[in-house]
């Protein structure tokens, strides 16, 4: 059975590091379409020795009857474009009656195939450093390497809803050192095959958990596994969430270290380093991982050189100038709720930050301007031959991913919306 409970923030302390100030409590007319969903507050923490009840199963596409309400209810109201779901043929999405996934109707980035709100290319001689599939065993390892150099504000990591689920502490680790922490699905599945429904348990569980361990803050980007994305998918992202989506214009492949002889460490390093002593024109947005001790030392190698060829290494966010959360501006800002008055979306800034990682006063820059997937933005395709999805996708669930636990139509949102579902609305499981 399913409880709906509102709450406002979690985590004041983690491991002795004070985390930003909570989520006030958060206002809404008695009549408005949100009011019913607040009931309870709970605050679930790793300690709790309940804390995994509060989610779904880890490592599976989370069921119908653990999306909230306001999920379903928010995807029923928005005009999705017309994409069917896909079925895989060896990592290639393929879609009913012959229908091309490069066509810019649905648009899949396995084909190579981008949006213009897809964030592909930095700006010239920026570096947005990203790591996928965390947290694993090896997550501390790369951690304490940023760290060492400096650079654990400089990198956003993409993590799995079921590995935080098994290592919640690893990924407040990855928050306390500074990180940027962003959302790579559930169970690490091809996006492009689930229902609709199936794709909002996996996006939204896990911005929901990464919120919960974070003080509130509710993520802003996505990057789909194996880059298996099409327009269907990115309108629920973007439509229901308000998650910007970050597939690569360079795949390192050193998810492939060890599972193909053609990839080895020195391989992948040549590639990498090659990409770093050439033009800056795009800017690079590699895709790396913090999966095993391959992928983590492939970094370590390489890192010296992104320094010393003149790249300027920054997260997702501010490469492209904007914040790192819907609801704060990075992991030190203060966390704003949001109030509800009818379809109008307003901000009110928490009482205290008193507890904040540090001393910074600077104010969010949380923004209410509404966001928008249409069918304009859609059409207006470009082509990577950069990218190369398809190479990530040839990879096995079991390779590309290490799991501590073992396992068209116009879209528009209130960029409030997601903070309504998220710093509110959990769903509480119980047997």
């Amino acid at each position: 059975m399913v409880h709906f409970a509102a709450f406002p923030a979690v985590m004041a302390l983690v491991a002795g590091h004070t985390l930003a100030a909570p989520l006030g409590d958060w206002y809404q007319a008695a009549d408005s379409s949100v009011a019913a969903m607040f009931h309870k507050r709970y605050t679930p923490s790793p300690s709790d020795a309940n804390f995994t009840s509060n989610y779904p199963t880890g490592w599976t596409t989370p069921t119908s009857d653990t999306l909230p309400k306001a999920w379903t209810d928010k995807l029923a109201s928005i005009q999705m474009p017309n994409v069917s779901v896909a079925t895989q043929n060896n990592g290639y999405p393929t879609y009913p009656n012959g229908e091309s996934g490069a066509d810019s109707t649905i648009c899949s980035f396995t084909y190579e195939c981008t949006t213009s709100d897809d964030l592909l290319n930095p700006p010239d001689g920026v570096l947005a450093l990203t790591f996928d599939d965390g947290p694993t065993d090896y997550s501390e390892e790369l951690y304490a390497f940023l760290s060492q150099n400096n650079a654990s504000g400089k990198a956003t990591h993409f993590m799995i809803g079921g590995n935080i689920l098994g290592s919640p502490t690893v990924m407040q680790d990855a928050l306390k050192a500074g990180g940027h922490i962003a959302v790579h699905t559930w169970s690490h599945p091809y996006m492009t095959t689930l229902t609709n429904e199936q794709v909002l348990g996996e996006l939204g569980w896990t911005m929901q958990i990464i919120s919960d361990l974070s003080g509130g803050r509710v993520p802003k980007f996505w990057r789909p596994p194996y880059g298996d994305v099409d327009n269907r998918v990115r309108a629920i992202a973007k439509g229901v969430f308000g998650l910007e989506t970050v597939p690569w214009n360079q795949d390192s492949a050193d998810w492939a270290i060890g599972t193909d002889a053609q990839y080895t460490n020195a391989s992948v390093e040549a590639s990498i380093n090659q990409w770093l002593s050439g033009s800056k024109t795009p800017g690079l947005c590699m895709l790396e991982h913090e999966l095993n001790a391959n992928t983590v030392g492939v970094f370590e190698n390489v890192y010296p050189n992104m320094v010393s060829n003149g790249w300027n290494v920054k997260t997702v966010a501010d490469a492209w100038s904007l914040d790192w959360y819907q609801n704060a501006a990075d992991d030190t800002a203060t966390v704003t709720s949001m109030a509800i008055a009818g379809d109008a979306v307003a901000q009110s800034s928490t009482a205290s930050s008193s507890s904040a990682v540090s001393s910074t006063s600077a104010s969010s820059k949380t923004t209410s301007t509404a966001a928008s997937v249409s069918a304009s933005s859609t059409s207006a395709v470009t082509s990577t031959t950069a990218s190369s999805a398809q190479s990530s996708a040839n990879a096995s669930s079991a390779a590309a991913v290490t799991s501590k636990t073992g396992a068209a139509g116009r879209v528009q949102v209130g960029a409030g919306w997601a903070v309504v579902l998220f710093g509110a609305v959990v769903g509480v499981l119980s047997i």
